[in-house]
């Protein structure tokens, strides 16, 4: 397996494709630009790299987008694609015969590269995320009244009871996805050192409020950091992540945790990806789906992955929750 890179560089909601040029692998296919990663080398390191020696830019490395994992016969590839920022530099092409700058809608009228086709699929999915991160922004006070009324309390005390030990002052948990800061208040007050990050910029406002501190105020696909939580609370947060995205982030928070911490996570109940009433993206999983997801993943041990139906909005909700141990590779 070759570990390759493509980036994704927006520009006024328009994508930059480039066209390989004559004489090089998949000559007249189009491609999202990048290359080989190198031994030593990082992806983010990798397409800094690639797009210098390919265009003559400087850029800067966002979050991840999506794998796509293609054999072309002679070769297997896995390809990483990257949100990324043009910084400065005009665009001279090296290893390309021409650029276009497209929107989603026009990516398919042209000739790709075939393990570029699953990264534009992932691209328009995650595309209808966006009216969800409008709904908490419009919305923020309302949807922090509602939450904060909301009873979690018999999970909470699941998860807390999972930790390593009891001695709260020298745990430290990450609130994925806070919102309001309803259970990042609990833990503070219970005694825990708390990081609570929130994507909506308005909630998070909101939950500094509530709980007398710094929210993070980035998204769950831009944390980056190893070894340092006991604990990961993402209660109602990871189910607005794309499919194209969850094994990713999921990995991202497993790797944040200290060995033995505890990883809770609460999804819906269903199959695939939808649009509620009032137009948010939602993942859903079954029992049997959210297993084989989880079961993806080798330095983990299921604490216990259950199934129950709760009261929302004057509707029965049926809710799957996750509890899992970082126990290092087996």
């Amino acid at each position: 397996m070759i570990d390759v890179t493509a980036a994704i560089i927006e520009n006024n909601s328009l994508i930059l494709s480039a066209k390989r040029a004559k004489g090089k692998h998949l000559e007249s296919f189009w491609e999202f630009p990048g290359g080989k990663i190198e031994s030593g080398e990082t992806p983010e390191q990798c397409l800094k790299r690639e797009l210098k020696e390919e265009f003559t830019i400087d850029v800067d490395i966002g979050e991840f987008v999506a794998e796509s994992i293609f054999d072309y016969g002679d070769k297997r590839i896995r390809l990483l694609a990257y949100k990324v920022k043009h910084l400065s530099g005009d665009f001279q092409l090296m290893d390309h015969d021409e650029i276009c700058w497209l929107s989603y809608d026009e990516l398919d009228s042209l000739k790709w590269a075939p393990a570029d086709l699953p990264i534009i699929e992932a691209l328009k999915q995650q595309a209808k995320t966006q009216p969800t991160a409008e709904f908490y922004s419009e919305n923020a006070k309302s949807y922090s009244d509602e939450t904060l009324k909301n009873d979690v309390n018999h999970v909470r005390d699941r998860f807390l009871a999972s930790l390593v030990s009891s001695n709260f002052t020298q745990q430290h948990i990450l609130d994925l996805g806070c919102g309001a800061g309803r259970d990042s208040k609990v833990f503070i007050d219970a005694g825990f050192t708390v990081t609570a990050l929130e994507a909506s910029k308005e909630l998070a406002l909101l939950a500094e409020v509530h709980i007398g501190q710094p929210v993070l105020n980035i998204r769950y696909q831009q944390l980056h950091i190893k070894n340092t939580y006991d604990g990961i609370w993402a209660c109602a947060s990871l189910l607005h992540c794309p499919k194209s995205q969850i094994e990713y982030v999921m990995q991202n928070c497993i790797d944040a945790l200290k060995e033995g911490g505890v990883f809770y996570f609460s999804f819906k109940h269903g199959e695939g990806e939808r649009l509620d009433e009032r137009g948010r993206f939602f993942n859903d999983y079954t029992l049997d789906s959210l297993n084989t997801l989880i079961a993806r993943f080798n330095e983990v041990d299921v604490i216990d992955i259950w199934q129950e139906t709760t009261p929302l909005r004057g509707q029965e909700q049926i809710w799957l929750n996750g509890l899992i141990r970082k126990v290092g590779f087996k």
